[in-house]
C-alpha cells in the first residue's frame, strides 16, 4: 500500500474541511452551545477537559484526532495489512482466530484514546458528530476497510447511547470506549436479509422478568468479538406478532450465544462474518418494545449505510492512489504509462469519482447532523415532538437526508467499484496477481454495492424522494436551484440548470413505465451525478474566492471532467425513457 500520512498528503480532503464543510452551523448544534466545557469548568470531570469552547476549538480538537488517525492508518495500518489479509481469520470450536497485528493495532488504537470517536465524552469519547467521525472511518478504510469496520463496531456503542437506558449507557459505553467491549448487530437471519419484517427470531419474556432469545442470525460482523474482548450484540427479535409492529431491539452479551461458523469471503479477510445462535440467550430490551425496526434497527441501518459511502470512498481513494503511483513508475514504449492517453483517461476519470465522491458524502454527512443537531436543539427548548416534527427547516433537513443517505451509498459504493475495476487495469496482468495490492482492494470493493442494502434496495429507498422532490415546488427541486445558485460560473450554472430541468422532463416518462423498478437505479443515479456536479462547481467557486489559485485550477478541471461523464450518464438515460415511450 502507498505509504504516509493519509490525512496530511489528501488535499482534496483538507480542501473539503476547510472550507466546503459548513461547521459553523453543526457544531454548535452538536455540542449544545458547548455545553460540556461548561460544566469542566464547574465539575473538572476528567472525561470533559478536552470540551471545546466554541467551533474553532471543535475543528481543531477534530484536526488532531484526524493527524493521528492519519499516521496511524497510512504507516502502521498500510505497513501489516497485505500480511493480515494473507493470514486471515481461524475458526475452531465456536472460537475465531484474529492475526496478531490486528489485536496489537486495536489495542494502539485504544490505547490512543481513539477508539471512541463517536461516543459521547461522558462516557469516554471523542464525542464527534457523523461529518467528523467519517473522516476517521474514510482514513481507515484507506489503508484496509476491514480494519475500519472493526473500529466501526466499537462505535455501535452510539447506537446505545440514543435508544438505550441510562443504566444500559453507564454499563456499556464506557467499557467500549475504552476497547474492552465491542458491538455488533444482528438483523439478517439465514431465510430473511432484506426483508426485515419477517424475521423469526424468538423473544420470550420469563416470569422473572428476564428476557431470553432463541433463533439464528447470519452475516453477523464481529458477532464473535476481537480477540480477548467481546462483544455486545444489538438484536432485532420477535416479541410480539406477525410484521414490523412485533419485532423489538435487544442487547445480547457474546458469552450468551454459540458462533456456528464465519464465513469464507471473496474480500474483507479479516473481518469475521459470523452465522451465531441464541438458545435461551439472556437479553435487555432497547428502549420500546415493537419499535425495534420501524425505529431502531432502521435508525441504526440508516447509519451503516452512511458508513458504507464513506468506506466506499475510503476504499476508490486507496484505488486511485495504487493507480497513480504504479502509472507514474511503470515504464513502457520509452515513457511513463501515464502519459499515454488512454492510461491518463483512467487517472482523470477515477481523479474526478474520487472527488465528487467526497463532496457528496460530506455533504450528506453535514445535512444528517444538522437535521439531528436541530431536532435535539427544538427538543429540548420545545418538549413537543410533534412541534419539532412540523418545524418547517426541520421537515426539509429530514427529507433530504432521507434522499441523500441512500443516494450517497448508491452513488459511492458503485463507483468505489468502478475506480478499483479500472485501476487495475492501469496494473494489466500484474494487478491480476495477489503481487500488488490492487488485487486486494478490487475484492474488497466488491461487497460495497451489496452489504447494508443492494445498490437496488437503496433505489427503492431514494427513488420516492426523486420523483416526488421533482415536482414544481417539491423540496428536491427546489434545493438543487438553490444549489445551482451558489455556482460563480455562469455558463456551467446555466448548463447544470439546464441539467435539472431534463431530470425534470423526465419523471412523467419515468411515471409511465410499466416496470418502474427496472430503470429506479438510473433515475437516482442520474440526480446523483447532477447533484455532484453542482457540488464539484460549488468547490471551483469557493476555491476562487479564498484565492486558492492552484487548487482552484485543479478544481476547475474535475469539475469539468465530472460533469462531461455526468452529462453522458443524463444521455444515455434521456435515450432509454425516450426509446421507452415512443
Amino acid at each position: 500500500m502507498v505509504q504516509g500520512n493519509y490525512f496530511d498528503t489528501n488535499k482534496d480532503l483538507q480542501f473539503t474541511l476547510d472550507h466546503f464543510v459548513d461547521w459553523a452551523t453543526i457544531v454548535p448544534l452538536k455540542e449544545q452551545n458547548f455545553k460540556d466545557a461548561a460544566e469542566f469548568k464547574k465539575t473538572n470531570n476528567e472525561h470533559l477537559q478536552f470540551a471545546p469552547n466554541n467551533t474553532q476549538e471543535a475543528i481543531e480538537g477534530y484536526k488532531a484526532v484526524w493527524q493521528q488517525i492519519g499516521e496511524l492508518s497510512g504507516k502502521e495500518v498500510a505497513a501489516v495489512i497485505r500480511a493480515m489479509d494473507k493470514h486471515g481469520l481461524k475458526f475452531h470450536d465456536g472460537k475465531v482466530t484474529f492475526p496478531p497485528d490486528m489485536i496489537r493495532l486495536i489495542d494502539l488504537f485504544g490505547q490512543s484514546g481513539l477508539l471512541g470517536y463517536a461516543m459521547e465524552r461522558h462516557h469516554g469519547g471523542i464525542g464527534m458528530n457523523l461529518t467528523a467521525a467519517s473522516v476517521v472511518l474514510e482514513l481507515v478504510s484507506r489503508a484496509d476497510p476491514a480494519f475500519g469496520i472493526a473500529l466501526g463496531c466499537f462505535n455501535l456503542a452510539e447506537v446505545i447511547e440514543r435508544y438505550g437506558s441510562k443504566t444500559m449507557s453507564d454499563e456499556w459505553v464506557p467499557k467500549m470506549a475504552a476497547g474492552e467491549v465491542t458491538g455488533a448487530m444482528a438483523l439478517t437471519e439465514p431465510n430473511y436479509g432484506s426483508d426485515l419484517s419477517r424475521v423469526m427470531t424468538r423473544a420470550t419474556k420469563g416470569e422473572d422478568g428476564v428476557w431470553r432469545l432463541n433463533g439464528t442470525k447470519r452475516f453477523i460482523t464481529h458477532g464473535c468479538g476481537i480477540g480477548d474482548k467481546p462483544s455486545v450484540i444489538l438484536t432485532l427479535a420477535r416479541s410480539g406478532g406477525a410484521g414490523a409492529k412485533g419485532l423489538s431491539f435487544f442487547l445480547v452479551h457474546s458469552s450468551d450465544i454459540e458462533v456456528a461458523r464465519i464465513e469464507d469471503k471473496m474480500g474483507l479477510h479479516i473481518s469475521p462474518t459470523c452465522e451465531i445462535v441464541f438458545e435461551n440467550s439472556k437479553a435487555e430490551l432497547i428502549g420500546e418494545e415493537g419499535l425495534g425496526l420501524v425505529r431502531y434497527a432502521l435508525g441504526m441501518m440508516n447509519g451503516a449505510r452512511m458508513g458504507i459511502a464513506v468506506q466506499s470512498l475510503g476504499i476508490a481513494e486507496a484505488a486511485h492512489q495504487e493507480g497513480k503511483k504504479y502509472a507514474s513508475e511503470r515504464v513502457q514504449f520509452g515513457d511513463t504509462i501515464d502519459k499515454l492517453a488512454a492510461v491518463r483517461r483512467i487517472l482523470d476519470d477515477n481523479e474526478a469519482l474520487v472527488e465528487g465522491m467526497r463532496a457528496l458524502t460530506y455533504r450528506a454527512c453535514e445535512i444528517v447532523d444538522h437535521y439531528d443537531g436541530l431536532s435535539a436543539k427544538l427538543l429540548a427548548e420545545t418538549g413537543d415532538e410533534r412541534t419539532v416534527r412540523k418545524n418547517e427547516t426541520v421537515l426539509r433537513l429530514d427529507k433530504l437526508a432521507k434522499l441523500l443517505t441512500p443516494t450517497a451509498k448508491l452513488f459511492c459504493s458503485e463507483e468505489a467499484n468502478f475506480v478499483a475495476y479500472h485501476s487495475l487495469q492501469i496494473f494489466g496482468g500484474s494487478g491480476y496477481t495477489e503481487e500488488y495490492d490492487i488485487a486486494k482492494i478490487y475484492r474488497d470493493a466488491r461487497i460495497c454495492t451489496i452489504y447494508e442494502g443492494t445498490t437496488q434496495l437503496q433505489a427503492v429507498a431514494a427513488i420516492g424522494g426523486v420523483v416526488q422532490g421533482l415536482s414544481e415546488g417539491g423540496f428536491l427541486l427546489t434545493h438543487l436551484r438553490e444549489e445551482a445558485q451558489k455556482i460563480g460560473d455562469a455558463s456551467l450554472k446555466g448548463k447544470l440548470n439546464a441539467d435539472i430541468e431534463t431530470l425534470v422532463k423526465l419523471v412523467p416518462l419515468y411515471k409511465e413505465r410499466t416496470e418502474k423498478e427496472a430503470v429506479s437505479i438510473d433515475m437516482v443515479a442520474a440526480f446523483a451525478r447532477i447533484y455532484v456536479a453542482i457540488l464539484l462547481a460549488q468547490q471551483v467557486t469557493i476555491a476562487q474566492k479564498n484565492n486558492l489559485t492552484e487548487l482552484a485550477n485543479h478544481k476547475t478541471k474535475v469539475a469539468a471532467h465530472f460533469y462531461a461523464m455526468s452529462k453522458r450518464y443524463l444521455a444515455g438515460l434521456v435515450a432509454l425513457l425516450e426509446t421507452a415511450a415512443v
